[in-house]
């Protein structure tokens, strides 16, 4: 038998279905017969055993404490899986398991949470110390503290303090119950011991009240207790010689209070929660053995009600304490094959965000199936707990380094925009419009070409970005409008200047080159045009202009020559002399076709004899060649004119 303290007063249903009916409880008054007093002997000794059986049955059968919170439901019932609960979420646990009642079983359970917490401690001193070391940190100078394992272990003393006063709470109590006891005990003896008995069966009924109201005492003084008070009880009713009709209606009460617990006894048995039952049946047992006995005729019957009651909700537990160990087993398959599920992706690697997050949802719907198993059995829930989380953690180990690296290349492309944008900031407010816009247009090709940034930064610098390109962009654009409407005031004017210059060629007076110079510097003195009437603009003025020179009292090669010098003039002030490319190529093309011309006439010269129509045709071919060589002459000369505008 036990002898620790919480092993006390808890009835066992083996020791009830295999001792107690093998005793007979027997009323505890004298009728005056040797039989009764050898009857009474007997009965002391079957009250004892039932009290030290009674002792040892809680806690085979159900803890003495009741679990009425929610904390303890669901960790005494094996529903929490610590490996899966964080760091702080333990620490929680342990700071509730300070508080519940049943400290044996908090004692229990935090330990189980301390593994998990020295598993934790010990990763994350590994990292901080890698950390610390890589940081040029000296190792005898390393020291891992943390608040949520200080606070932690805080509370794991707490929950073995609480049980350690308990337990000498406990024996103190009992010590002092003993000491209570005895001193009924002496009590009844010295009624037993006095001459004047007058109101003594008062004082031996309030002594048994008193009695029964003191709890239990240390287990090694029970039996031999228990059996001291029976025997002076039993020797004060045979020296009162109280008539055994009061001996009767006594031991009636006693009966029908011991059919009362028969009654709560077989009511438990339509109680749904197996365990609070038991618990409830136990202290039944404890009042039952405090009653005193009953007709002696009553005695088997009333007991064998009481204990076949016991005996159906003992069955009734035992069957579902093996129902749900068939349950625990099918959970730890389940489980175990979660596990070997888990342990294949556990070392997956791949270098595509899609690829990784594709990986997580199925690892944490293999998770999810796992949080849908109940408890496993406790010899190997700690085991596979360990392997399941071990492989879980270590996926996400991997999938954190690679987002590490993911986001240390986003933090440069961050970088690279952000300078980006401190460029796109010191142009916006440029009125170089033209350099500017391309290189704002630059910038913003290089944007495109520069990878993702982190997300929390992306939409942000995006927008510094874009706004400072939308600051020059809007302020360009109100610029042009006021430019067009200039630029179509000026385009005005020169028409209004073209119009002079065909007025002056139409009309009869002498031919001015001054004056249409000085119309030409008027149109070149206003400002630009619209662009897509520059060239036009341009047109109409040399079209213009050389109208007016056809005016000329100028001849032949030396009107276009005078033409060509003109235009010079024009085009050498403004941009565009490139348009006289095609010119410049028709005067080329002339002078090559003329010099051919007159090496085939010098080279016909040759062929010719001495005679009169001979020497008339060397005649026409020199005149030819001669000619030919002067216009060559004046070709070259509106050549070099047109060469002077384009350089």
């Amino acid at each position: 038998m036990s002898t620790n303290p919480e092993d006390a007063h808890q009835p066992s249903e083996e020791g009830n279905s295999n001792n107690l009916d093998n005793n007979k409880i027997v009323p505890d008054v004298n009728d005056g017969s040797e039989q009764k007093n050898q009857e009474m002997s007997a009965e002391e000794k079957t009250l004892a055993n039932k009290a030290q059986e009674a002792e040892n049955n809680i806690k085979e059968e159900v803890s003495t404490e009741e679990t009425t919170n929610e904390v303890e439901d669901k960790v005494f019932e094996n529903e929490i899986d610590f490996h899966k609960l964080s760091k702080e979420e333990l620490v929680k646990v342990s700071q509730e398991l300070t508080t519940v009642k049943d400290v044996v079983k908090a004692e229990q359970v935090v330990k189980e949470i301390r593994e998990v917490i020295e598993d934790i401690r010990r990763e994350e001193s590994e990292i901080a110390k890698a950390k610390f070391l890589e940081e040029g940190g000296d190792e005898d100078g390393f020291e891992y503290r943390d608040k949520d394992i200080d606070a932690f272990f805080t509370n794991y003393k707490t929950v073995r303090s609480r049980k350690k006063q308990y337990f000498e709470d406990l024996q103190s109590a009992r010590d002092n119950n003993l000491k209570a006891k005895k001193k009924v005990i002496n009590e009844i003896n010295e009624i037993l011991d006095s001459s004047n008995q007058s109101g003594a069966m008062a004082k031996v009924k309030e002594l048994q009240k008193k009695w029964k109201e003191i709890g239990a005492v240390p287990q090694a003084d029970a039996d031999d207790l228990y059996k001291t008070y029976h025997a002076l009880l039993d020797r004060f009713y045979d020296n009162m010689s109280i008539e055994f009709e009061l001996k009767e209606l006594d031991r009636k009460k006693n009966l029908e209070l011991k059919l009362a617990l028969c009654e709560r006894a077989e009511s438990l048995l339509e109680e749904e929660n197996i365990n609070e039952a038991v618990t409830k049946l136990n202290l039944l047992h404890d009042e039952f053995k405090s009653i005193g006995p009953v007709p002696k005729e009553e005695q088997d019957a009333v007991w064998d009600r009481f204990k076949k009651a016991s005996d159906v909700l003992y069955d009734k537990r035992r069957a579902h304490a093996e129902e749900f160990k068939k349950v625990l087993n099918e959970n730890m398959q389940k489980k175990q094959d979660l596990c070997l599920q888990v342990e294949k992706v556990s070392d997956f690697d791949s270098d595509r965000i899609k690829e990784w997050n594709e990986k997580t949802k199925e690892l944490l719907a293999i998770q999810e199936e796992w949080d849908k198993i109940g408890p496993l059995p406790r010899e190997v829930a700690k085991d596979i707990n360990k392997q399941f989380w071990g492989n879980f953690k270590s996926f996400f180990a991997r999938k954190n380094k690679f987002f590490e690296k993911l986001e240390a290349f986003r933090a440069e492309n961050l970088k690279k925009k952000e300078e980006l944008v401190a460029k796109a900031e010191e142009l916006k407010d440029s009125e170089d419009w033209n350099t500017t816009t391309n290189d704002l247009k630059r910038l913003q090709e290089d944007w495109k070409k520069i990878g993702p940034v982190p997300e929390k930064f992306r939409d942000s610098v995006y927008e510094k970005f874009k706004a400072a390109c939308d600051v020059f962009f809007e302020r360009k654009r109100s610029q042009r409008k006021e430019q067009d409407k200039e630029f179509l005031d000026n385009l005005k004017k020169k028409e209004e200047i073209i119009l002079e210059i065909n007025t002056l060629a139409k009309e009869d007076g002498d031919f001015n080159i001054d004056l249409l110079k000085e119309k030409v510097q008027a149109f070149m003195a206003i400002g630009f045009v619209p662009r897509r009437d520059k060239d036009a603009i341009m047109d109409k003025l040399l079209n213009a202009c050389e109208t007016y020179l056809d005016t000329s009292s100028l001849e032949g090669d030396e009107k276009e020559t005078q033409k060509l010098k003109f235009k010079a003039d024009i085009f050498k002030s403004v941009p565009g002399g490139g348009r006289f490319k095609n010119q410049e190529s028709k005067v080329r093309n002339r002078i090559t076709n003329l010099e051919n011309d007159i090496a085939l006439w010098q080279n016909n010269l040759a062929f010719f004899a001495n005679s009169k129509t001979a020497d008339k045709m060397r005649e026409e071919y020199n005149e030819k060649i001669s000619k030919a060589q002067a216009e060559i002459k004046v070709l070259k000369d509106q050549l070099r004119i047109i060469r002077s505008i384009e350089n």
